[in-house]
């Protein structure tokens, strides 16, 4: 006979009380009984969907990501970087999903099934922003020979070193710095003639 169906509202507050706990206290901190008290469920419904705490993590990693991803397709490469970077502002200063994102990290680097899920959700990101940054090439916006893997590491970096290293806030001001910076590194400017070249520094908007 087969089972009662999942409930899709049970799902979802499993994983968000998952993703709450793990983000407070870590995988090694996080217990069961309190997702469960956090999700009004009893440890036997969590347990039916994750036999373990790291596939728990997993699933409640990769459903957040998920949902939380952009549509990056604006029309234009400018709008495209600034909904991509407050987006990635967005996640790192929810007070849930930053503390979650900065335990991954740590994480990552001594449980191999973590490592795995943060290794995946990191592709799954920068093909987004691979596919993005092709939309430009293709309309004119950006230097065809762009190296796309050093492109993308440069667009969010700044904003991980300010968040995760400096510990300093992240306004709208910083954002559009950051994208005036990738621009005048990649774009291409078009002017009355119909010339197209790279622009500098000084000629990107501010």
């Amino acid at each position: 006979m087969a089972g009662r169906p999942r409930s899709a509202e049970c799902d979802h507050a499993i994983l968000d009380a998952a993703l709450a706990e793990y983000a407070a206290r870590g995988l090694e901190g996080m217990s069961v009984d309190a997702v469960a008290a956090r999700a009004a469920v009893s440890k036997a419904t969590i347990y039916r969907r994750y036999p373990s705490k790291e596939k728990l993590v997993v699933a409640a990693a990769f459903t957040i990501a998920e949902e939380n991803a952009p549509a990056l397709d604006t029309g234009s490469l400018r709008g495209d970087l600034i909904a991509s970077l407050q987006n990635l502002r967005r996640l790192l200063t929810d007070p849930v999903l930053g503390p979650a994102k900065r335990m991954l990290l740590v994480d990552s680097l001594r449980n191999e099934e973590l490592a795995v899920l943060h290794r995946s959700s990191v592709h799954e990101r920068r093909q987004r922003i691979f596919a993005m940054l092709r939309r430009a090439i293709e309309r004119g916006e950006l230097q065809p020979d762009i190296d796309l893997d050093f492109a993308a590491d440069t667009l969010g970096a700044p904003l991980f070193y300010r968040n995760l290293v400096l510990g300093e806030p992240i306004d709208d001001a910083y954002v559009e710095k950051a994208v005036n910076n990738f621009l005048a590194r990649y774009g291409l400017v078009h002017d009355d003639r119909g010339v197209t070249t790279a622009p500098s520094v000084q000629n990107v908007r501010t």
